[in-house]
């Protein structure tokens, strides 16, 4: 299988939370997989939203999310910087926004 990513993603097998505009809670999920510019979100559920906050701890450490694909309930999200208008986190036409991420 030819590697598509532009950087490749570490395996986490994590919990984390979803929460969606407009509708209230936090949804749980399990990311896969993660890297600065995405992860691979897997869910109890189709997610039908294009953009919604992934959260670890469900106070800090929001990542913005566009999805990139779908497969049943499984998916691909990318990172979007927020400012005025959303941004690809892979857009590198503004290289001093960096996403750090540490090893759990």
């Amino acid at each position: 299988m030819i590697e598509r990513r532009a950087m490749n993603r570490i395996p986490i097998n994590r919990a984390a939370r979803l929460s969606f505009g407009g509708i209230s809670g936090a949804h749980p999920c399990i990311v896969r997989d993660i890297s600065a510019l995405g992860a691979c979100i897997s869910t109890p559920y189709y997610i039908f939203a294009n953009e919604f906050a992934l959260s670890f701890d469900g106070h800090s450490g929001i990542f913005f999310c566009r999805v990139v694909w779908r497969k049943g309930t499984l998916c691909g999200v990318c990172f979007v910087l927020r400012r005025r208008s959303p941004q690809s986190a892979n857009d590198c036409s503004n290289t001093t926004n960096v996403v750090r991420l540490g090893h759990a």
